[in-house]
Order: C-alpha cells, then sequence, then structure tokens
C-alpha cells in the first residue's frame, strides 16, 4: 500500500472533520444522549496553555462573548443617551429660531444659544443681497460679489451641509477675527428659499478637529439649517 502523502491527509482529514461538523449539526442533542464525552474530550486553550474539557471550553468561550455583547450594549445605551441630550439642545434652538419675531433679535441671540449649547468657539450668520433685509448688524451681511463669496457660494451648490476639518483658509477669512480662536472643524450651513436660491449662511465652529468630520451624520444639522431658512424668509422684504 503506498503511503499518503501530506497533501492527501489534509484532505481526508478536511473531509473527515466536515463530515463530522455537519453531523454534529444536525444532531444538536447528540452530547446529551453522550453526557461522559464531554468531560472526555480535552481540547487546547491558548490563553491558559493548557488543556480543558469541551464543557469548560464551551462555558470559557460563552462568558467572552457575554463580555463582548455586554460592550456592545453599553455603546448603544451611550449613543442612545447622547443621542437624547443632543435632541434636547436641538430642541432649544428649534424653538428659539421658531419662535422669532424679530430678526435682529435672532441674529443676535441664536449664536451665543447654540456656543453654549454645543461647545463652539464661533457661531456665524451671514446674509446675502443687503437691501433685502431690514436693518440688520453690519457684521451679519456680506456682499454677494466679494471674491470670497463667490468662492464660497460655489462649494456650497448642490449642498445642504458642508463639513471642514481643518477649516479652510477660506472659511477662516469669513469669519470675525479672533486671533485667540484656533478653528479645528465646522459646518456650514446655507439658508435657501423655496426655490433653492442661497440668501446666506450659518457657520458653526469648533476648536476642536473631531467636532465636525466628513464621515458624520448631518441630518440634524441640515434640519436646523432648514429651519432658520425658512424662519429668515419671513422677514425679507422682497
Amino acid at each position: 500500500m503506498n503511503p499518503v502523502n501530506s497533501k492527501q491527509k489534509r484532505a481526508v482529514m478536511g473531509v473527515k472533520e466536515a463530515e463530522v461538523s455537519d453531523f454534529l449539526r444536525a444532531h444538536p442533542d447528540f452530547f446529551e444522549r453522550h453526557l461522559a464525552l464531554l468531560t472526555e474530550l480535552v481540547i487546547p486553550h491558548s490563553a491558559r496553555g493548557r488543556t480543558v474539557s469541551l464543557l469548560e471550553r464551551q462555558v470559557v468561550a460563552l462568558r467572552d462573548q457575554l463580555t463582548i455583547e455586554r460592550k456592545n450594549l453599553k455603546g448603544l445605551v451611550n449613543a442612545a443617551l447622547d443621542n437624547t441630550r443632543l435632541q434636547q439642545r436641538l430642541q432649544k434652538c428649534f424653538e428659539l429660531i421658531a419662535r422669532s419675531d424679530d430678526l435682529h433679535i435672532l441674529l443676535e441671540t441664536l449664536p451665543s444659544l447654540l456656543q453654549a449649547e454645543f461647545d463652539l468657539g464661533v457661531v456665524d450668520i451671514r446674509l446675502l443681497d443687503g437691501k433685502t433685509w431690514p436693518a440688520v448688524p453690519v457684521e451679519h451681511m456680506i456682499a454677494r460679489d466679494d471674491s470670497r463669496t463667490e468662492a464660497l457660494i460655489k462649494r456650497l451648490a448642490g449642498k445642504r451641509c458642508l463639513i471642514e476639518a481643518p477649516v479652510s483658509d477660506l472659511l477662516i477669512s469669513l469669519l470675525k477675527n479672533d486671533s485667540s480662536f484656533n478653528p479645528g472643524s465646522c459646518a456650514v450651513l446655507p439658508m435657501l428659499t423655496a426655490e433653492h436660491s442661497l440668501i446666506g449662511w450659518i457657520v458653526l465652529v469648533s476648536e476642536d478637529r473631531d467636532h465636525y468630520r466628513p464621515d458624520m451624520d448631518t441630518v440634524l444639522l441640515e434640519g436646523l439649517g432648514g429651519l432658520l431658512s425658512a424662519t429668515t424668509q419671513r422677514f425679507r422684504l422682497a
């Protein structure tokens, strides 16, 4: 009889292992009918450097799996709590915007509220086309024919939220000058008419580079921009 080479041995062993696996899956009560076998079977346990019974190994595996599941559950609970707190903070901002009946007051109070609720360094609201708005502080107006404005308008085209991390020189040049503040990341929310014409924007800036990330979900931010757009339009003169 010719000796079986190592490759053939692995093939034979692989078939037998597959057959055993299939059998055990098809007969999950096998070990109930052969309880003594559970204590006789031993398998290596790499973490402890010794052999253990199959039953003990199953207990260890289940314990490890339970630890992982608990960590996953804790992560989900923490994420849910974070989302709840985020929604509560946003609700304060939404209520302030929805109840506003004076554009001047809105432009002065909303940035402060957003800064306090979301730990932001700068919140900058700008409106285009000055003649279409009632008298508002000059720091909230910006000329459409400004070269920086034109560049940002192009970048906002077709977007409801623009995330930058790090913050570009273009955005920094448009923000109020504050040498003590170091922009790390920002979100730019365009304010649009019902016909999707740009009438302004709000920039939310954090010193934390990870506060706003390109891969983050921006649905709530877009909601903030949409509500602010609808509210500011009520104050337009033409």
